[in-house]
């Protein structure tokens, strides 16, 4: 069995298409207490690495039957007792990447239980100063990173990864002037998962050429301009 998580907002064309990465679909309820364009993005409101997972305690009832899932799949779901906001960087708390052996985040602003955890699994922090660390950040392979973020390739750079820099912007999030290619995508074993048509972004050559060098095949999951709906979590059976 294989799940992805995704904002319960998606659009049916993205859905109908995930269902061949898949064999479950999880979409996400809102968060109360996150800006409402935001509420539903995985990427908000879980962080995961290896068979743990974290969320936060008062958010766990609600999304009750997905982490009912992902435990049933061998996966242990752990929670912050701090809530988030819907302001920045109170809602940026669980917004962190994981790269490898790596950690991307804000440290300032990172939930303890976060930074604890990735310590204990022997991951390196790396601090940038983009709170939104996991959005702004497309984990191609376990050494490779794309971002339109400045702080965060100069981390990468830091800790020896190969990361492509590309240009800001191009990415749709109702609600803001922007969105991030972290939020766009998604990764599985094979592929780089694009929510929307990739060609429309004027980088789509240097992205799937750097896709293709860590032999990830980019798909585009609808013919829509790219849109941010959070990162796409792919969870496979323990």
């Amino acid at each position: 069995m294989s799940a992805v998580l995704v904002d319960n907002r998606i659009s049916k064309k993205i859905a109908a298409s995930l269902i061949d990465y898949a064999s479950v679909l999880l979409p996400l309820p809102p968060h109360p207490s996150l800006p409402r364009p935001v509420a539903s993005h995985p990427d908000m409101l879980l962080w995961s690495c290896g068979n743990s997972i974290i969320t936060y305690e008062d958010y766990l009832p609600i999304a009750k039957d997905v982490f009912k899932t992902l435990e049933d799949m061998g996966y242990n779901v752990l929670t912050s007792s701090r809530s988030p906001a819907d302001k920045y960087p109170l809602d940026v708390r669980l917004n962190c990447a994981t790269v490898g052996k790596n950690v991307i985040c804000n440290e300032r602003f990172a939930d303890s239980l976060v930074l604890q955890t990735a310590r204990k699994k022997g991951l390196s922090v790396l601090h940038a100063n983009q709170g939104y660390a996991k959005c702004s950040t497309l984990t191609v392979a376990e050494n490779a990173v794309i971002t339109a973020d400045a702080s965060i390739y100069k981390a990468s750079l830091k800790a020896k990864l190969d990361a492509l820099m590309i240009t800001p912007r191009h990415v749709r999030l109702d609600g803001y002037d922007t969105g991030f290619i972290g939020g766009a995508t998604g990764v599985t074993d094979e592929a780089v998962l694009f929510c929307g048509d990739l060609s429309l972004h004027p980088d789509a050559e240097a992205i799937e050429e750097f896709c293709l060098k860590y032999k990830k095949k980019p798909v585009c999951l609808s013919d829509d301009p790219l849109y941010d709906y959070g990162t796409l979590f792919f969870f496979k059976e323990k």
